[in-house]
């Protein structure tokens, strides 16, 4: 059995419940989590687990019920979820900064019957408009109280690997946010992909900083139970932060998602900066400038994968190191590239990632409340992930963008993950986005929205002449805007949707057209 194999186990057919209890039957005195200066067991986890769940059932919630958590990271909120889990409901874990038209859409479509948030984020709750009948409990992600007492019987629900377990909202950069239904074998399937991409061993300890409303997070810990790893839990990402984090717990796995990276290459150089007990850090959204960057300064290998919560996470992890590669495919799935016709592109070409597997359970059963959306997303049993890639000559998946998140210009289709990727190799760029606005003439212009590295000019015209020379001229940008930083999602995308696309206070440097 080769090491992707090995990584792959526990069974799909695992359940959170067994991985839980039969672990603390085994192993009770394994510390699963660091929180602080609390280091807290299996059995500790266990019992304020069984907790949750007897609560829930004295309460009225049974199997199939959504229970929402509006919570920041910390050991309570993994209890929260673990036990939502042993009492069979549907976990709806939302963002605790969520409010206003977003929040109320993710009310009305998962409608919870009981939601566990923060003082703060109870309001924000009520303002949008949740049920009066939910039964609505004021606690914090991080407290989990000392107890002494016994724990208690908890409800009889056995679990069945594909009872819809969670409701994930994807933290999309446009449209409202669509309930992604996540089953328990997604989770067991996701947990066993963050294995073999972070090459688990026995005694790594992982920084766990992805919030528990995103995949990232739940992954994390489901894989921390099958394999008796440890995570340290912090409330956030923080890059002044991360490396004394890093050096005072021994960490040596961590995720990375976003422009993560780019943040830590942003603060200056120290001595030390390869004196820690990094082993490797894994992840997407890497551009090759900056992986090459970040393994010399850093001294740590970076394994970039691929893949969405609608496909249990993983879909390609690179285990050659091909630098601006996504890898190949997981043991369980195959992938392929289709055109706008269906139908597959010749070699070397640029098409829709398409999904398959002889394993469709690992797939969605659907979004919540959304049948169109979840019509277009599963077609004749395979998943279309609305983003393009294209295959090198060894057969290497390269990201190429978002469907959504191309242009046309000049009657040729531009991803803008493809300039962006080129302008992030501009030594004076720190970060950058890109969109599409409309053209006067024709389709699409292109605006860039940029934040320049300290003591670094900003000069659209000479940016437009580097560019140039570096990229299409149907990929130049036209319009220039500089911005002290970008609002995230909490997966540290760029929220592009918030971006001022007028073209007002733009530098407008030419469309380049021949004279």
């Amino acid at each position: 059995m080769d090491s992707r194999s090995r990584a792959a186990l526990p069974p799909f057919g695992t359940t959170i419940r067994d991985l839980l209890l039969d672990g603390a039957g085994t192993d009770p005195d394994h510390v699963l989590l660091i929180a602080g200066d609390r280091r807290i067991t299996l059995a500790q986890l266990a019992d304020h687990t069984r907790a949750v769940a007897a609560d829930l059932a004295e309460r009225g919630i049974r199997p199939g019920d959504a229970v929402a958590t509006m919570l920041g990271n910390g050991p309570n909120h993994v209890a929260v979820f673990l036990g939502v889990a042993l009492a069979g409901a549907l976990w709806v874990p939302l963002s605790p900064e969520a409010k206003g038209p977003s929040l109320a859409h993710a009310l009305a479509v998962a409608r919870p019957k009981l939601a566990f948030a923060t003082g703060e984020a109870c309001q924000r709750l009520r303002e949008a408009g949740l049920n009066e009948a939910c039964i609505l409990i004021e606690t914090d992600g991080w407290a989990l109280p000392d107890r002494s007492a016994p724990p208690p019987d908890i409800p009889a629900h056995k679990a069945k690997p594909d009872e819809a377990r969670a409701i994930l909202f994807t933290s999309g950069t446009s449209g409202p946010p669509k309930g992604v239904t996540v089953t328990e074998r997604m989770l067991v399937a996701s947990a066993a992909g963050t294995a073999i991409a972070s090459d688990c061993h026995a005694g790594d300890v992982y920084l766990m900083w992805e919030p528990l409303h995103h995949i990232g997070g739940s992954q994390i810990v489901v894989m921390a139970l099958a394999r008796l790893v440890q995570l340290v839990v912090v409330e956030r990402f923080s890059a002044s932060a991360l490396w004394p984090q890093v050096r005072a717990n021994g960490v040596t796995k961590l995720h990375y998602l976003g422009g993560i990276l780019e943040i830590l290459l942003k603060a200056a150089p120290r001595p030390d900066d390869r004196h820690h007990p990094l082993r490797l850090a894994f992840g997407g959204g890497c551009r090759p400038e900056v992986w090459r960057a970040f393994e010399e300064r850093f001294a740590v290998p970076l394994r970039e994968v691929y893949g969405m919560t609608e496909a249990s996470s993983f879909t390609t992890i690179n285990m050659n190191g091909t630098v601006g590669s996504v890898g190949t495919p997981v043991p369980w799935f195959s992938v392929s590239l289709a055109g706008n016709d269906g139908r597959p592109v010749p070699e070397g070409g640029i098409g829709e990632i398409v999904v398959s597997s002889d394993h469709p359970e690992l797939f969605t059963p659907g979004y919540l409340g959304a049948p169109e959306a979840t019509a277009k997303l599963l077609r004749d049993g395979c998943l279309f992930t609305g983003d393009l890639g294209r295959f090198d000559a060894a057969g290497n998946l390269q990201y190429v963008g978002r469907l959504t998140d191309s242009l046309r210009r000049r009657g040729e289709n531009v991803s803008a993950w493809e300039v962006e990727t080129a302008l992030g190799s501009h030594p004076d760029i720190a970060e950058c986005a890109v969109v599409g606005i409309p053209a006067e003439i024709g389709e699409h212009e292109i605006m860039c929205f940029l934040s320049m590295r300290d003591g670094a000019a900003f000069d659209p015209a000479a940016l437009a002449a580097w560019c140039t020379r570096q990229m299409p001229r149907h990929h130049v940008p036209r319009f220039w805007k500089q911005v002290a930083g970008f609002e995230r999602t909490p997966s540290q995308r760029i929220r592009k949707d918030l971006l001022d696309r007028g073209r007002g206070d733009a530098i407008d440097t030419g469309d380049g057209r021949p004279l």
